[in-house]
């Protein structure tokens, strides 16, 4: 029984390793259907912050920060808003489901625009 249960952690582990930290969106944000898993996208935003304090501030809630990192201001930090340093940043990633192919060419056209409004 319990190589069972080491085999079932370990397979659970594995099927749990994809590009997104998260599992994908149910509804699609350009068209507000569901989505297909087969149709999608990867989204990713790397950004300087001013220093170690606030990269661990977004690496612990990154969702949170979404809409700072999608306004960043180059050469400010989008936590403190101070001057940023270039040798500390921090990265969104995201893989985004759509309904159709028209929707992901839409969010492939503007991702920025469209990434906050992906929803579980």
């Amino acid at each position: 029984m319990k190589h069972i249960l080491t085999l079932l952690a370990a397979v659970s582990l594995l099927a749990g390793t994809s590009y997104a930290a998260e599992p994908l969106n149910t509804v699609c944000p350009i068209s507000g259907k569901p989505t297909n898993p087969a149709i999608t996208s990867s989204y990713t935003k790397t950004v300087a912050v001013c220093c170690n304090k606030c990269k661990a501030q977004f690496n612990a809630a990154p969702k949170g920060y979404l809409s700072n990192i999608v306004a960043a201001v180059t050469g400010q930090c989008p936590l403190s808003k101070k001057k940023s340093d270039p040798s500390i940043t921090v990265s969104y990633s995201r893989q985004v489901a759509f309904a159709d192919a028209a929707s992901k060419a839409a969010f492939d056209a503007a991702p920025d625009k469209h990434i906050k409004e992906v929803r579980q």
